[in-house]
This record gives C-alpha cells, structure tokens and sequence, in this order.
C-alpha cells in the first residue's frame, strides 16, 4: 500500500512537472527566444552533409540556453523541481514520455534534428523552400 502511494505520488508530480514544461514551451518568452536564437545563427548554416566545428558549438549554445530557461521557470513553479529527478522520473516511465514536450527535451540531445529545425527556420525567414513550422511547438 505505501508503495501503490509512494507511486501516485510520483506521478502526480510527473504530471504536474509535464504540465509546466506544457505552458513553458507555449509562452510568447519562450517562443521569442528560441526564434531569435535560431534567426542570430541560422546564416551560419548551409544546407550540405559537411557539419562545420562551429555547428556544433551552436548546437551547445542552443541546448544550455533551452535547459538553462527550462530549469528557471520550472523552479519559480514549483519550488521542489529536480532537473536530476524529473530524469530519473523519465527513465522510469518512457512509456509516458510522448508529445511535443518530450520531443522538444530529445531534441536537446540530436544535433542532427537541431541542424534541421534551424534550416528549416532559414529557409521559412529567406522565403526559400517549404514551411516547417511542424518541427517547433507552437500555440494552438
């Protein structure tokens, strides 16, 4: 019985954390930063196989300043927030971890879809090739 509750517990808080990355990753803040971010870097970018040294410091500029963001808004929401924890939470129950929150946090560790999304972005702000609005979350 204390285990069965110990476990609802962690749930709800999982919930609760998948609730706030919810309305963190919908917020104009969030959705100015990772455009501004993209449109600051996207010329560094060319469409080809070859991945210049420079991608990939962009790519970690990119990722601290996500988890960086993440973690901040996260805490001010709930002060018992655990980046290490919430982690943890997602290797005990990867069957729960689908939807756009979870595929924003993967893309945190691909540089091969980071180096997608911000083509993509060059393309839509060039006016060159297709909108790939669908690989960014965006309000509804």
């Amino acid at each position: 019985l204390v285990e069965c509750s110990t476990n609802s517990h962690q749930q709800d808080k999982f919930d609760e954390i998948v609730g706030c990355l919810e309305d963190i990753l919908m917020e104009d803040e969030f959705q100015d930063m990772q455009h501004q971010f993209m449109t600051n870097n996207m010329n560094a970018f060319e469409q080809d196989e070859e991945n210049k040294l420079e991608y990939m410091t962009i790519f970690k500029d990119y990722t601290y300043m996500i988890e960086a963001y993440l973690t901040k808004h996260l805490q001010q929401r709930l002060d018992w927030f655990s980046m290490p924890a919430f982690i943890e939470m997602i290797r005990k129950q990867p069957e729960q971890c689908e939807g756009d929150v979870f595929e924003m946090m993967a893309s945190l560790g691909d540089f091969n879809l980071f180096k997608e999304l911000i083509l993509a972005h060059k393309q839509q702000a060039t006016g060159k090739g297709h909108n790939f609005d669908f690989l960014t979350i965006t309000k509804k």
